[in-house]
């Protein structure tokens, strides 16, 4: 018997997302970077963009929520204000920049960067918060252009040291910043998708929710070295897409 193919793809992206909300609670980066592509299944490419930035968004929503007690202001005020500029800027070049060069550049400085912290006897990097700026404006100008700024962000936040609910709900508070300055640059172009597809995005954004809260419970089980690894490796993993153009 065939799936009908609306149902085929209710059931798929529901399924998926919330899968991937669980894993990605432990990465601090993920849910845009699995769903845009399992999107691009089913809608144009810059249309699966826009909406997997708005799962992006409310799976964000949903860790401040969780963890809004262990949100670290001064990172955010460091960090994250000076995303908006790169998101801006980015989000607008999208539409007319070629990225598959910028992705393989991205995907190289990734791999090297986690290999060198996945050493046996790795190298500590430790930033001084004078270049928290130019992190930040990178993070959110990646994040415009190719919507994988999570891994960028992850590593640098590794900088600091913050404790695992620390580190969620920074990053969370810093995506939710940059997504509400590209969400609406998407949206001009492609807002008619929206609300053509309003049902299924709202039960995707309830998968990626109830994802949040899944993983929630799963994580104080989690060691902050076996925390801080599964970051690397999800990084790592995601160089080495990204540096041979499977995504």
């Amino acid at each position: 018997m065939i799936m009908d193919p609306l149902i085929l793809q209710y059931v798929s992206l529901i399924s998926i997302t919330l899968l991937t909300s669980v894993i990605t609670l432990f990465t601090g980066f993920g849910v845009g970077t699995i769903m845009m592509p399992v999107m691009a299944l089913f809608f144009d490419v810059k249309v699966a963009i826009f909406l997997a930035a708005i799962v992006h968004f409310f799976n964000n929503i949903s860790r401040i929520l969780l963890y809004r007690r262990n949100l670290r202001r001064d990172i955010l005020r460091r960090f994250g204000i000076v995303s908006v500029a790169g998101a801006f800027i980015g989000s607008f070049a999208q539409l007319y920049i070629q990225s598959a060069w910028l992705k393989s550049g991205v995907g190289i400085f990734l791999i090297l960067f986690a290999l060198a912290s996945l050493l046996p006897f790795p190298i500590r990097w430790k930033f001084p918060p004078v270049v928290d700026l130019a992190g930040g404006f990178l993070s959110g100008l990646i994040g415009g252009l190719i919507g994988n700024q999570g891994a960028i962000r992850s590593l640098y936040l590794l900088n600091y040291r913050l404790d695992k609910q620390e580190l969620i709900a920074s990053a969370a508070m810093i995506a939710v910043v940059i997504d509400a300055t590209r969400i609406p640059v998407y949206a001009v172009s492609n807002y008619g998708y929206l609300r053509e597809n309003l049902m299924l995005m709202l039960l995707v954004i309830f998968a990626a929710i109830a994802g949040t809260v899944i993983g929630g419970r799963i994580l104080p089980k989690v060691s902050y070295e076996f925390f801080r690894r599964i970051i690397l490796v999800a990084v790592l993993g995601l160089g080495i897409m990204m540096a041979a153009g499977m995504i």
